[in-house]
């Protein structure tokens, strides 16, 4: 059997699932698989991707249904042999379907092909959408979180054909310990109040707006707290705009996209995630909790399948920064409740979202599929 895959992803920036999609390739060239990686020229990925050594082939994939990237990953295929395709973002998704089609209408098998899926937003409904989805050329869809393969059903694909495999954290990275003074004010934070921080790429639906209207409420009332924001466009004119709409100047500080997150997790006493919609299984939240940081988050898809284990009354209703202060207040009132959770939470749930257990069970699948294929 070849342990031979292809991954193949659009992305241009470096976000969460790029992220992943590196760490999951080095876990399984550790276990013998040779791992190839297709993505566009000059991205971020790319560029990280070099840095890590991994073998990398330029691929335009300019929209969805690109006939001259999937013509060219069709040939990429059959020229190095590729057993096993997987897509790990939605413009590979249909650049894959398409190149797997080309192969079978040439009498050709075609690839075992996977496709990952990372948010919660539900698919379109248009025939293309539909085709996308509901393929039987799709092997398997990846789930992250059991939330992301109820909409992926709901959405017409059969719950046989979804494996929910969970992201996971890189424990030599994140692990528990405290930043000291000197670390604060090197990173450009005040020292001695309260750091609350959302680590998150800039977008309406991550909710940086959620968070800024709960600060405002905070520091109406008294509240010493900082506020953190750190993602790429955190520093950009969107949450600029909306800092100084609130009157938070000062009391915000905005990081922009960051390589030192353990070192930024360090210096927090919360950290929040108030998305609005499509979240999967958030990275910030799990590298928090993996690190003992206590966290607050919106009571959507993954976020309530990550913190059930324990942490349920951390849950504030989504889109209410009302509610998202009041769940701020109690914890920096009650700091060493608040640390003993998130520590027991590491304790009793973390072994589940580790990385390691992600690239275990990701070989364990592929494996079995192509054993059933060549069986």
């Amino acid at each position: 059997m070849s342990l031979k895959v292809l991954f193949v992803s659009e992305a241009d920036g470096w976000t969460g699932g790029t992220a992943q999609l590196l760490a999951l390739a080095g876990g399984l060239r550790r276990r013998g698989w040779e791992v190839l990686l297709a993505c566009r020229p000059d991205s971020g990925l790319s560029r990280h991707a070099g840095r890590a050594d991994l073998e990398t082939i330029p691929l335009a994939m300019r929209e969805d249904y690109d006939l001259f990237s999937a013509l060219a990953l069709a040939r990429l295929i059959e020229r190095r042999g590729v057993a096993l395709v997987h897509a790990h973002h939605n413009r590979a998704h249909a650049v894959c379907l398409l190149a797997k089609a080309w192969l079978r209408l040439r009498g050709r098998k075609g690839p075992v092909l996977l496709v990952s899926r990372r948010v919660s937003f539900r698919p379109g409904r248009d025939p293309f959408s539909r085709w996308k989805y509901r393929s039987r050329l799709i092997d398997r869809f990846v789930a992250v979180a059991e939330a992301v393969k109820q909409v992926l059903v709901e959405a017409g694909v059969p719950a046989g054909r979804v494996r929910v495999i969970r992201s996971g954290v890189d424990l030599s990275r994140f692990s528990p310990r405290r930043a000291d003074d000197s670390e604060k004010r090197a990173l450009g934070l005040p020292v001695g109040v309260p750091l609350i921080g959302k680590i998150a790429n800039a977008s309406p639906w991550k909710g940086q707006d959620v968070l800024l209207k709960a600060a405002s409420l905070l520091v109406s009332r008294g509240c010493p707290a900082h506020f953190v924001l750190a993602g790429r466009d955190t520093d950009g004119p969107w949450v600029a705009a909306q800092t100084a709409r609130l009157g938070l100047e000062g009391r915000v500080a905005r990081l922009g996209l960051r390589d030192d997150v353990p070192k930024l997790l360090a210096c927090l006493d919360l950290s929040v995630n108030a998305a609005v919609r499509g979240e999967g299984l958030s990275g910030a939240l799990r590298e928090s909790l993996a690190m003992g940081v206590p966290v607050v988050a919106s009571d959507v898809a993954g976020n309530r399948e990550l913190l059930q284990d324990g942490l349920g009354g951390w849950l504030f209703e989504a889109g209410k920064a009302e509610a998202l202060a009041e769940r701020i207040e109690w914890a920096l009132a009650h700091p060493e409740e608040a640390r003993a959770a998130a520590d027991a939470w590491r304790s009793r749930a973390l072994p589940d979202f580790t990385l390691e257990r992600t690239i275990e069970r990701t070989d364990a699948l592929y494996r079995e599929l192509l054993e059933s294929r060549t069986s």
